[in-house]
């Protein structure tokens, strides 16, 4: 009996033909996602078969978790010492830093029985406050990315810092925004990971975290309406809403 062999090229396409059919209970959008993304791992594992480059490597420490591809890391990328954990390699001692290792979250509840915090509702807009509309800016964000990028954003999150250090008094609310492209659960939790990014960043600079709450609105209040990627790149972003004890 012959073998019958598959080049790469029909065996991706193969597998891509696999996955669509059991996808068709589907909506249209949610089977094209994963489509391309399915056509992307497969296109990866066929390389590197085949011993083709592909954006995939040994991390040795953490500082080749986050933006390891930009050129300047200082200056382009904040990066979040919150976001690893060093994990001991048993092996050798060595240390390997592991994500999503997240800050604890604030001892009190905004608005709960005997909190001595108010819900959102008692929080402000800075913008309103000529001496805060300032410093307590919006950070923007990349399509579909959590991390704070650029000089100007992480300017913005340190002067926040700066002046939460000298407040003791004050607690903010940071809150996650999205474009509305993409799945509304998916938005909420891109949203999520937005303030919390800022929420750690926060913290690093030096923020007690009990000071420091974070909210995700998904699409659900845009800055702007307009369909196209100057309207898309203002609602990606971290607002802040404050309070003062």
């Amino acid at each position: 009996m012959k073998s019958i062999q598959f080049l790469p090229s029909q065996a991706s396409k193969a597998l891509l033909l696999l996955f669509i059919a059991a996808s068709c209970s589907r909506q249209p959008g949610e089977v094209w996602d994963d489509t391309k993304s399915c056509g992307r791992h497969i296109s990866r594992g066929i390389s590197a078969l085949a011993g083709k480059q592909v954006y995939s490597r040994q991390v040795q420490n953490k500082d080749e978790f986050v933006c390891w591809d930009e050129p300047a890391l200082s200056e382009n990328c904040y990066y979040q010492e919150s976001e690893f954990v060093a994990i001991p390699d048993g092996r050798n001692g060595n240390e390997i830093a592991m994500a999503n290792y997240t800050i604890s979250q604030p001892r009190e509840t905004p608005g709960e029985y005997n909190s001595s915090i108010p819900g959102i509702d008692s929080f402000r807009d800075p913008a309103t406050v000529s001496d805060l509309k300032g410093i307590f800016r919006n950070v923007q964000f990349e399509y579909n990315n959590d991390l704070v990028k650029g000089p100007k954003n992480i300017e913005i999150v340190q002067s926040v810092a700066r002046y939460m250090r000298s407040q003791p008094g004050m607690y903010i609310f940071v809150e996650g925004h999205c474009d509305n492209r993409g799945p509304e659960a998916y938005n909420l939790a891109l949203g999520g990971r937005r303030s919390n990014s800022v929420r750690s960043m926060l913290v690093n600079e030096g923020v007690n975290p009990d000071r420091i709450y974070t909210i995700s609105y998904g699409t659900e209040r845009p800055l702007s309406l307009e369909q196209n990627d100057e309207g898309w790149g203002k609602n990606r972003r971290v607002e802040f809403k404050i309070y003062q004890r």
